[in-house]
This record gives C-alpha cells, sequence and structure tokens, in this order.
C-alpha cells in the first residue's frame, strides 16, 4: 500500500512538495474576459455538482451557462410520475445538516447561495432498520438514541459504543480543519500536511484504515459491527476493504447534522437550484448534450453541442466523470501521460440496480412503519453480499427498502397506497445489451429482487396490491448520467483510493464537479465538490 505523503520521509515529502509547487502553484490564471466570450463558466451537466458550481460562481458574479442532455435538471437528484405514484429516482436520506442543527458543511453551503430557503427541509426520525439472522433492530436519527438502541441489545458494549461515537466525531472536527486545503498550494500546502500528525490525530490515525478495523478496534460482538457499518451498502465497497474515512464522517453527519428529506422529492432541490443560478443572471439548458470541449493552445475556450451551437467561456466545469471529460470531451492527448495513467488504475466503484414499486395498500396501517430497511436473510458477511450481487445473483444478496411513503411527504402515493424502492449493487458487464435479452434477463432479476424483499414485507410479491413494478439497472443508470458502466458512486472507496482525483485538472482552466473528486461521494458529496471547483475559479482570480 503506497504511503500519503506526511507519512513519508521529510526529505522525500519536501521534493514532492517542491514538484507540486513548482508543477501547479505557480500557474497563472487564464486571461480575463473578452468581449468575444459568451460566459465566464460553461458547467457540463445539471447534476447536484454542476448545479452547486454554478451557484456558488453565480453568487460571486460569474455569468455561468449550465448543459444538461436529459430534458429535467438534477442528474441522479430527479423524480419521475407513474400513474398516481410519484418516485424519486435515487435519493433515500441526504447528511449535511438542516435548519436548527449545528450548521456545518452543506447547510451553510445551501444558506450561502440562497437555496435554504427555496426549499422544505424534513427530518426524519429514523435512520435506519437492519435485518439479518438473529438481528433485527432500528436506529434513531441521532447520536443519543443511536446508542441508546446499541446498548439495549448489546450492554456489554457500551464503552465500545462511546468510543465509537467520539472516534467520528474528531475525525469530522480534523477534517473539517483540513477543508480549504484543496485551495492551497506549494509550501503552504506541505506544511499543513507535515502538522496533521499533531493537529489532525485522529484522521491521521484512520485514514489508511478501513471501516472494519474500526469495527474491530471498538466492538467485540460481531453482530454489532455488522449493524454499526450497515451503511457499507450505500458506500460502494464492502466493511474490509471499504475506507474508514467515509464511514466515520457519514456516520457523524447523519447523527449530528439529522438524516433530511425535501419535501417535493429531490428534484424540488434540483430545481431550486436551477432557478437560483436563472436570478443570479446564468443560464441553464436542458436537452442539449455537450459533445466536445474546444481547446486552443491548451487552455479550454468553450465547446461544441450535439445540435451545432457553440458556447464560448474563460473556464469549464465537467460535472462528468474523469473518463468522459478526459477521453472524451478534452481529449487524452491534452492530458498529461501520468494523469491518464492514474485514471485507467483506478478502480471504479458499483452500480445499482433496483425496482421502483406502487402499491395500491397503506404500508403503514399494515405495520410497516420503517423508511429505511437493510434486509441481508443469508448472511451479514458484507464482502459475500457484495460479490454476490455483482455476479448478478440478487436473491441471495442484500437489499435496501425505502418506504418513501413513509416519509411524510404527500407526494409519492395517493392516501391509502404506497411508494416502495429496492435497490442492490450491480455491475453492469452481466446486463446484456440493449434488446430482447436484455429485457427478458431484467424481468427475472427484478421478479428475484422482490422475492427477496418480500420475506421480510410479503405484500411485495402479492399482484392485488402491485400497481407499478418498474426495474432499473445499471445500463438505465449510463444512458442518464452517461457514467461509464452506470457508476454512480465514483472510484471505489477503498483506503488507497479515498482521496480519487483532484477537482482541478492539468489543464489550467477546467474542472471536475462530481462524485469522482476529491469531497467522497454521495448527493451530499456531490454539492460540495461543486462548491470546490467552483471556489478554485474565484481563488484563481483572487475575488
Amino acid at each position: 500500500m503506497k504511503k500519503k505523503c506526511y507519512t513519508t520521509g521529510a526529505g522525500f515529502c519536501f521534493v514532492l512538495l517542491l514538484v507540486l509547487f513548482l508543477v501547479y502553484g505557480c500557474a497563472t490564471a487564464p486571461r480575463s474576459a473578452q468581449p468575444s466570450l459568451d460566459f465566464d463558466v460553461i458547467v457540463i451537466g445539471a447534476g447536484l455538482g454542476g448545479l452547486s458550481a454554478g451557484t456558488h460562481l453565480g453568487v460571486n458574479g460569474y455569468k455561468v451557462l449550465v448543459l444538461e442532455q436529459h430534458d429535467k435538471v438534477g442528474g441522479c437528484a430527479t423524480s419521475f410520475d407513474r400513474g398516481e405514484f410519484t418516485f424519486d429516482s435515487s435519493l433515500h436520506e441526504m447528511a449535511g445538516g438542516g435548519p436548527g442543527k449545528k450548521d456545518r458543511a452543506l447547510y451553510k453551503l445551501l444558506e450561502l447561495w440562497g437555496i435554504h430557503d427555496k426549499v422544505e427541509f424534513l427530518e426524519l426520525p429514523q435512520f435506519y432498520r437492519t435485518v439479518f439472522p438473529g438481528v433485527d433492530i432500528s436506529l434513531p436519527s441521532n447520536w443519543e438514541g443511536f446508542k441508546a438502541e446499541l446498548k439495549k441489545k448489546w450492554p456489554e458494549e457500551s464503552e465500545g459504543i462511546d468510543k465509537f461515537e467520539s472516534i467520528c466525531g474528531k475525525t469530522f472536527a480534523d477534517l473539517m480543519e483540513l477543508r480549504d486545503l484543496f485551495r492551497y498550494g506549494g509550501v503552504k500546502t506541505f506544511f499543513v500536511k507535515a502538522m496533521v500528525p499533531f493537529r489532525q490525530p485522529t484522521f491521521y490515525k484512520y485514514m489508511d484504515k478501513t471501516l472494519q478495523d474500526v469495527m474491530d478496534e471498538c466492538f467485540e460482538d460481531d453482530n454489532l459491527k455488522v449493524v454499526v457499518s450497515q451503511l457499507w451498502v450505500y458506500y460502494g465497497a464492502p466493511t474490509p476493504e471499504q475506507s474508514a474515512l467515509i464511514g466515520l464522517m457519514a456516520t457523524e453527519a447523519y447523527l449530528t447534522d439529522g438524516v433530511w428529506h425535501f419535501m417535493g422529492t429531490s428534484q424540488s432541490l434540483s430545481n431550486a437550484y436551477a432557478d437560483r443560478i436563472k436570478e443570479l443572471g446564468g443560464e441553464v439548458k436542458t436537452g442539449t448534450l455537450v459533445t466536445q470541449v474546444i481547446m486552443e493552445n491548451g487552455v479550454a475556450t468553450g465547446v461544441y453541442t450535439e445540435d451545432g451551437s457553440v458556447y464560448t467561456a474563460r473556464y469549464i466545469v465537467a460535472n462528468t466523470d474523469p473518463y468522459q471529460l478526459t477521453f472524451k470531451l478534452v481529449g487524452k492527448e491534452h492530458f498529461p501521460e501520468k494523469y491518464v495513467n492514474r485514471l485507467n488504475t483506478l478502480k471504479p466503484a458499483n452500480s445499482l440496480f433496483g425496482v421502483y414499486m406502487g402499491l395500491n395498500v397503506d404500508l403503514s396501517k399494515l405495520g410497516y412503519d420503517d423508511t429505511e430497511i437493510f434486509y441481508c436473510p443469508s448472511t451479514p458477511d458484507a464482502v459475500t453480499l457484495h460479490d454476490t450481487m455483482m455476479r448478478g445473483d440478487f436473491r441471495n444478496g442484500a437489499v435496501a427498502i425505502t418506504i418513501y411513503s413513509n416519509y411524510g411527504d404527500p407526494i409519492y402515493a395517493p392516501k391509502g397506497k404506497s411508494v416502495v424502492t429496492l435497490t442492490a449493487y450491480s455491475d453492469m458487464d452481466i446486463w446484456p445489451e440493449y434488446g430482447d435479452s436484455y429485457y427478458t434477463f431484467k424481468e427475472k432479476k427484478v421478479d428475484e429482487l422482490v422475492e427477496l424483499a418480500a420475506e421480510l414485507i410479503p405484500e411485495l410479491a402479492n399482484p392485488d396490491y402491485v400497481e407499478i413494478k418498474e426495474g432499473f439497472t445499471p445500463r438505465t443508470l449510463k444512458r442518464f448520467t452517461m457514467n461509464r458502466k452506470g457508476v454512480v458512486y465514483g472510484f471505489y472507496l477503498s483506503p488507497e483510493q479515498w482521496e480519487k482525483v483532484p477537482n482541478n485538472t492539468p489543464i489550467p482552466n477546467v474542472f471536475i464537479a462530481s462524485n469522482w473528486s476529491q469531497a467522497w461521494h454521495g448527493m451530499t458529496s456531490a454539492q460540495i465538490n461543486g462548491w470546490r471547483a467552483a471556489q478554485l475559479i474565484i481563488d484563481r482570480e483572487n475575488r
């Protein structure tokens, strides 16, 4: 395993940082706006990363154009209707805070951008319920309730449960202190990193560890370890292979800052961003596919779109995966060989497979009052479950069951009916190309996943109750996001890869704002990545 810079010898670290300073620290910003340019910044893609980048730039006086290939903004943060039912494309719960909390992380940005009063926040009382052989436990969405439920079931583990909370809080605090590190250059970066073992000791201790390492340090009971690390089902890598940092940071964010839903589905958040960009003088164009970034003398000057339009700008922000940006939109010949090689060696995470369901029965009145359930009836072993799902054996894997109609948001289903989404990991390689074989295979796998979830909620398999049953696959996700293999999480978050790729690129006026860049993944992180990409532009011009 490669060590990070600040774990190597001081001499090597100094040389490395000196090289970085000479290569990147002295780069000059692109020239000031020219009368012939259409915009200050073009944002490619209107997912939450692109929308947040465009909003931050607009608030700081930049003229922004956001181009989105889909007919609506939001990327994965969208919704759609089927008959009487409304489905959230992918958002289950969002961390990052809301009104009345610590006002840190994402909520501070929403306030800064003027988004917070354009959406209605709903705090969900339940974090998740996890069910596997011998265990069925529901956990509240705050540290006090979370710990109380765990201690009630495992009283002998009380000290370890308190220790886990402490580690989460200290890791979060340490990384908040380093939140501006991406903005530094040269000598300042070197000294900040050199002081990490002394100033951010908890982060330093766990940055090369797995989440399983933390579970083993805090707890003795294997079932307790499974329960506390259960959200690996949303973070990409199984517990023994997952970076400890994402589990620690996300758990702290959820349990201190709250588990949030946006009334009207995640589409309401995406629409709020688009409206705000327009209020700030920017433009948002949907149904507009960018086909190429225009390069002149090593600098991006604009984009071509599929309809033949040309738009010019001083900066480009790509809310895309770095493969699209490097190999298709720009062209690898414009990037250093080292950058291209690193992209080719990094391991992407997984995609998803799932089923949207509309039922003509109110599940809450039948006793199903949960919002988020993780059901793993065959085994609690994360590696086994991950591999089982990735090879397409969904009947014997794990399933996340989200009962949206229990959120308290009437948009999802009429009174007396329910909306449920089933989600599992998937690899696009198991799915045939679009055609008869694809749809036959998809129907079979949809039935398998429903059968699994119906072991816990039998009504899901009763045709008398099911009005809507529609599957989505990695090919669906690739069609709407254009991400390689339909990957939604960016790179696989192992300890070796937790840093991902920077928000800046070797092209001085091209930046990345997506789940593939450094602020990890998830919808909260996508918005923080948007802020980071935009802030790098603002910093270059000393605004």
